[in-house]
């Protein structure tokens, strides 16, 4: 089991392999074989990566931080701008002749 880092990662065999953002502070299980890890969550495979065999290497896939970087929707309803009922605080008008007259 390892437990996933805030930056996506997790550490194995002195490397640090990425998983998709939504799983950041989950425990996963990882499982080697020959030269490709796996990590699962809950049963569910969540990220493949082969392993390397180099030291203190960081093996990413960009796919899994596309959650962070996608503008997020919001399920709350703006009311401000709903239809006709859109809320319009009035702006007072000023004469600017005054200014004019400055500069002549």
């Amino acid at each position: 089991m390892r437990r996933v880092q805030k930056d996506c990662l997790i550490s194995y065999g002195g490397n640090q392999y990425s998983v998709p953002s939504e799983y950041a502070g989950e425990d996963v299980a990882v499982v080697a074989l020959d030269n490709v890890l796996a990590v699962y969550y809950e049963g569910k495979q969540i990220a493949l990566h082969r392993i390397s065999y180099q030291k203190k290497d960081m093996v990413v896939n960009a796919h899994h931080y596309r959650r962070l970087t996608v503008k997020q929707s919001f399920d709350t309803e703006n009311t401000l701008l709903d239809g006709d009922s859109v809320i319009d605080l009035p702006i007072q008008q000023h004469d600017l002749n005054r200014y004019d007259e400055v500069l002549l």
